[in-house]
């Protein structure tokens, strides 16, 4: 199965909520992982969807990964949840969750 990782932070490949993802990828080496930063890279995507559409179509399993800042996703992912609206992408058939952290609530 083909697994594709959607990491929603800022951060890119320094992300906390990255290494569940990365704890995945090596508990579950039968099936494929692709990582796309898409929080660190919203303004590459806003210019170019074409890499996500391709490896949103490839994928069986989309798993969206962000932190949790203040009880909301950061607005580099609700920009990415603007494109993918846009792009008319059919998500049919697909199994999508998410995983989220939040290292330092209320503190």
């Amino acid at each position: 199965m083909e697994v594709l990782i959607l990491n929603g932070s800022p951060k890119g490949k320094y992300s906390i909520t990255l290494q569940t993802s990365l704890y995945l990828e090596k508990k579950f080496p039968q099936h494929k992982f692709r990582f796309l930063h898409v929080g660190k890279h919203i303004k590459s995507l806003e210019k170019d969807f074409s890499a996500v559409v391709q490896a949103i179509t490839r994928a069986h399993l989309i798993i969206f990964s962000y932190p949790v800042y203040t009880f909301i996703a950061p607005s580099q992912l609700h920009r990415f949840v603007e494109l993918l609206k846009a792009s008319g992408l059919n998500l049919s058939g697909k199994f999508v969750t998410q995983i989220t952290t939040s290292k330092h609530f209320l503190m």
